[in-house]
């Protein structure tokens, strides 16, 4: 399989942009649901002591911050990709590499990543380049 194709990139893109979102959509999901959670449990006669709504919004704030980090530069990684700009593949190794630890899908998609960007041009396309 020759991973040098632009074929690969275009594939590697989609799935930064599509596992992206998937976490950007269950993290306002989270979001919407610790909201409604927490009325619930404020509709109650007893009000809900300050220190856990600190702790909820201080985890919420943490997993947004996490968001910003990863998920929406993976977005902008992944349409460069897609469109084929040069600049989006040293980034597509990084966030490849960082996202290994998110076991099992992260895990496929950091080592498809690093397939790409390690392979080797065939001797055929390098014997075309140089002759050209």
């Amino acid at each position: 399989m020759n991973f040098n194709e632009s074929s690969h990139k275009k594939i590697l893109g989609i799935l930064f942009i599509a596992f992206s979102a998937l976490g950007l959509l269950g993290l306002v999901f989270y979001d919407f649901f610790m909201d409604f959670v927490l009325n619930m449990a404020a509709m109650d006669n007893d009000p809900l002591p300050p220190e856990a709504l600190w702790i909820f919004d201080f985890i919420d704030s943490i997993l947004w911050a996490i968001a910003i980090l990863f998920l929406i530069p993976k977005i902008v990684i992944g349409f460069g990709l897609v469109n084929g700009r040069r600049w989006a593949m040293m980034p597509a190794l990084v966030y490849g590499i960082i996202g290994i630890i998110s076991f099992p899908v992260g895990t496929l998609i950091g080592i498809y990543s690093i397939l790409i960007y390690t392979a080797k041009p065939r001797e055929e396309d390098d014997f075309e380049r140089r002759t050209n």
